[in-house]
């Protein structure tokens, strides 16, 4: 059967893939054994083996899609539907990842495959395997993808180290106007103008505490500059000035995700209730999902101080802990400066 012989013959199997086109011929096989094998419920060692031989099958693709790539053999297809080679249209003589039967999902997670290294890669199958025969785990296209995640960040994380450890000196203290940095992080919490008529030398408005900036103001400052390409934001805002909030996270290149609320505890003075809480907006550039899959609780209770608009320092900790690297900036910062963290603002 086409299952046994996949057994006795999967190394040298293997050995005969030397184009794409048969690494695809040799693949769907594969999946057509393994679809039969679960149907007929065969031993967990002969599925073993079947997984083992397609994620390897995928691993080779992976690496001679890339060579294609490299060579301008293999267009790579843009969010558009262009087809580009090396950086130019693609000719006659370039092959479509579409023409030869892979859609460009398959073709980034064959390249992960392969890109992980041989010692890691080796090592993974074996752990699996073992997990299978104990009936505690499954040797998965899935699980080879969250190895090559795990990978990467921690290849973004040496490079960070690396590049903060080439800096002569770290000033932590910046311009935003005049910087040359870029920052994955960015936490801010603006001076917002109200624009209330409310007896401000009674209630304690903003423009009593500090000098506030229009939205408009707001919305015209670099943040779209020296964010990285993937990054998020983390802004505060109140209740009255929710709405306005969304053309400065607009203006600054940003997407609306998620919020935390601060509950403040304490009563506070407000035209409708009692504004205890704040919100602390989540809005991303790109691609910036958490480093650390620790969920925080949505609403947070601690209780203010009496310095105006201050922000409780446990919510930098937490952004701390679910984003590990990256530069990390304050903006409209108060007095101190957190350890590992640039800030700006006219009150340090």
């Amino acid at each position: 059967m086409d299952a046994l012989i996949l057994r006795d013959n999967a190394k040298s199997q293997l050995l005969q893939i030397k184009t794409i086109e048969s690494g695809i011929g040799y693949l769907n096989k594969v999946k057509a054994i393994e679809t039969w094998a679960k149907a007929e419920k065969k031993d967990a060692e002969l599925q073993n083996i079947i997984a083992e031989q397609k994620i390897r099958t995928q691993r080779i693709l992976g690496g001679l899609i890339k060579e294609g790539q490299e060579k301008g053999e293999i267009a790579t297809q843009k969010a558009g539907g262009a087809n580009i080679s090396n950086g130019v249209p693609d000719k006659d003589t370039v092959k479509p990842l579409s023409k030869i039967g892979i859609t460009r999902k398959e073709s980034s997670a064959f390249k992960a495959i392969a890109a992980i290294p041989d010692e890691i890669f080796e090592k993974e199958i074996a752990q699996k395997k073992e997990a299978v025969n104990k009936a505690v785990g499954e040797l998965t296209t899935a699980g080879m993808l969250s190895v090559s995640k795990k990978i990467k960040l921690q290849q973004r994380k040496e490079e960070y180290e690396r590049n903060k450890s080439k800096e002569k000196t770290t000033i932590n203290k910046i311009d935003i106007f005049k910087t040359d940095k870029t920052f994955r992080i960015i936490y801010a919490d603006p001076a917002w103008s109200y624009n209330d008529k409310q007896d401000t030398s009674r209630l304690g408005g903003a423009q009593k505490h500090y000098g506030t900036m229009t939205i408009k103001e707001i919305c015209l400052l670099p943040v779209n500059k020296i964010s990285e390409k993937n990054s998020v934001l983390f802004l505060w805002v109140t209740s009255p000035l929710l709405e306005d909030s969304f053309q400065v996270i607009k203006a600054w290149g940003f997407s609306y995700k998620t919020s935390f609320i601060w509950d403040k505890i304490k009563h506070n003075m407000g035209h409708y209730n009692s504004v205890r809480h704040e919100f602390l907006l989540v809005c991303t550039k790109g691609s910036c999902i958490p480093d650390n899959k620790k969920l925080f609780d949505s609403v947070i209770s601690v209780e203010r101080n009496d310095n105006h608009s201050e922000k409780p320092i446990e919510f930098m900790n937490m952004i701390d802990v679910i984003y590990t690297y990256g530069n990390k900036l304050e903006m409209f910062a108060r007095e101190s400066i957190k350890k590992n963290w640039f800030a700006w603002g006219n009150e340090i």
